[in-house]
């Protein structure tokens, strides 16, 4: 096994964790996918994780009985900065790539510095402006990565149509006007 494939391994295995038991097979559907996910990665990005420069654990938790994404939780002050990424279940479900690219997405929420909850706007509406914005700015990092069909996968999967096509838009400008947009 390659050097890189064993430290991802490692990585994975020492953040991944399980609220309740699950059968091999289902948690190595999530070990598998998550291993992948790593290793299309940018090498700088990778090291990000691997030098624990961005700490993140990840959380496979019991289906609430309705289908929701993956969730990225926030924790500490913005200099001791920690991520929780929040599976469900039903994730394992997802087809591969739809699952990379929603994992992806969180992974561009924790690159780029996700702030949280506490930190977001007060207001109804510009909450939902923001968390918006959020998922454009991580959508835009993980198409820079080069891993655009991963993005457009998962999208396509959990959104319908004209949604698809607004955020494919926003997204495809944020990109072509790089260093112009920030969380």
């Amino acid at each position: 096994m390659q050097a890189k494939t064993m430290d991802i391994a490692q990585y994975v295995s020492r953040r991944l964790a399980f609220d309740e038991p699950l059968g091999p097979e289902e948690a190595g559907i999530f070990r598998r996918r998550l291993e992948k996910s790593f290793s299309v990665l940018p090498p700088d990005v990778l090291a990000l994780f691997l030098s624990q420069k961005r700490v993140v654990t990840f959380q496979v938790s019991k289906n609430p009985g309705f289908p929701v994404g993956m969730h990225t939780a926030v924790h500490g002050g913005p200099d001791e900065r920690s991520y929780e990424v929040i599976m469900l279940r039903e994730h394992q479900e997802w087809s591969e790539d739809c699952f990379i690219g929603g994992f992806l997405r969180e992974l561009g929420h924790v690159v780029c510095q996700k702030p949280p909850d506490s930190e977001w706007p007060r207001t109804r509406g510009d909450r939902a402006r923001f968390k918006e914005q959020l998922e454009y700015v991580a959508d835009a990092v993980v198409w820079e990565w080069g891993l655009r069909h991963y993005s457009v996968s998962y999208i396509q999967a959990t959104f319908p149509q004209h949604w698809v096509e607004r955020i494919v838009q926003k997204v495809s400008e944020m990109v072509l006007q790089r260093g112009e947009w920030t969380m």
